[in-house]
């Protein structure tokens, strides 16, 4: 009968080729596994890095809020000409521009933060006039296409909203 000839002819490649289908199943299982591994890991480097921005985010802009001699920065109304960047500020206002390159780096190249979220929240800070004013300063010594980036911004950013009772400085 055919079939028993068949049969007989596979089990025969079979029983001369067996050790090669494993090995060749070993490999494709083994480079399957480390793809898998290779994935993971870098989803694991994103979020690592993701909250390693949120961690400095949540300490730089804390400063802030703890500290007396940065109560103007997040002021709409501020009179340079009167009372002059002081030094804490532009301090502060160095540390703050570094974290938004960095912010931005992470929104073009990793998708890990939210451009759209991220493009306001710049808009918005240039939109203040010591962050503006410290920006004016030190674009030539940041990133060529992060200074593009943000100019674009700065000709379109609204003025933030601010509290009514709040006082001006």
């Amino acid at each position: 009968m055919w079939y028993t000839r068949q049969a007989m002819e596979a089990w025969a490649w079979w029983t001369d080729h067996w050790l090669q289908v494993v090995q060749g199943l070993g490999i494709v299982g083994s480079l399957l596994f480390t793809a898998t591994a290779l994935r993971q890991g870098a989803v694991n480097l994103r979020l690592n890095a993701l909250l390693k921005l949120t961690e400095q985010h949540r300490h730089l802009w804390s400063e802030v809020h703890r500290s007396p001699e940065l109560s103007r920065i997040l002021c709409p109304e501020v009179d340079l000409v009167r009372d002059p960047l002081r030094p804490a500020e532009e301090s502060f206002l160095n540390l703050a521009w570094v974290h938004f390159q960095t912010g931005w780096e992470m929104a073009l190249r990793h998708r890990m933060v939210s451009a759209e979220a991220y493009r306001r929240d710049l808009a918005e800070f240039l939109a203040l006039p010591l962050p503006r004013a410290v920006w004016n300063q030190t674009r030539d010594v940041r990133d060529p296409a992060f200074v593009a980036y943000a100019q674009t911004l700065q000709h379109t950013c609204v003025t933030p909203t601010r509290d009514p009772d709040e006082p001006t400085h």
